[in-house]
């Protein structure tokens, strides 16, 4: 066993998973900052365009519903006002860090899975397909939990295929923000901020579907670049190609 807890024949995790919950003492910090972010949140403005929301009213659950990693902070929110929340699962890291993201989505009625690309990839993949299969949306982030900004991990890609569901590809943008120094330059609307939800769907009868999921990956990345209005918008997107 590696010092990260590993087995170099078990690269995934998938014997020794590992999820991290909110400890009791934690608890005691986060429900009066829940709180406090509910009402901020309640101060934006929300618009979503025509064309997005004839999308959001000709598709029904189940959907693959997909959002960058540095646009999860309104998504709660967004989710709330625009879907079902009660009927949204969210891919969310199992990591430590990400247990305060997993108890802020559940004040929401959204429900978490825990997993990416290197820890619990393979029980996170089967519970993705039983929340599809029982007609819910899943909720993912194609560059999370690392990067680079604005990939498009083939790995989402699989699982729509193979639940034969729609994608729909989710972008609010705000001119009204702060950006923060991390590696995704996270997003963080300003109080009474005004977010235009861009919304496209990629159905699972589009011809697209006929080639290989990098290619898919790389079709679905190319539309969600086409919605995004951000400042980094261009250098990300070579930055992506060149990674």
């Amino acid at each position: 066993m590696s010092e990260t807890g590993k087995d170099a024949r078990d690269p995934f995790n998938t014997k020794r998973p590992e999820v991290h919950e909110l400890k009791w003492h934690q608890k005691i910090v986060f429900y009066p900052a829940a709180w406090s972010l509910q009402l901020y949140f309640r101060t934006w403005r929300v618009r979503v365009d025509d064309i997005s929301g004839q999308f959001l009213s000709a598709t029904t659950s189940p959907r693959m519903i997909v959002v960058w990693h540095n646009r999860s902070l309104p998504m709660p929110e967004l989710f709330r006002r625009c879907f079902d929340p009660s009927k949204i699962a969210c891919l969310i890291s199992p990591s430590k860090a990400a247990a305060w993201e997993v108890a802020f989505f559940r004040q929401f009625r959204l429900r978490a899975i825990r997993g990416s690309t290197t820890r619990r990839s393979v029980q996170a993949a089967r519970e993705m397909l039983r929340e599809l299969r029982s007609g819910n949306d899943i909720g993912v982030s194609p560059d999370g939990p690392s990067g680079p900004l604005y990939s498009f991990q083939p790995g989402a890609v699989a699982i729509a295929r193979k639940a034969k569901v729609p994608v729909m590809l989710a972008i609010p943008n705000t001119t009204n923000a702060r950006r923060l120094k991390t590696w995704d330059r996270h997003l963080v609307p300003w109080p009474f901020a005004r977010i235009e939800l861009a919304v496209r769907v990629i159905s699972p009868d589009d011809p697209i579907w006929d080639k290989s999921n990098e290619e898919v990956a790389a079709h679905l990345r190319e539309v969600c670049l086409e919605i995004t209005n951000d400042p980094f918008h261009l250098e990300s997107h070579e930055q992506a190609r060149v990674d």
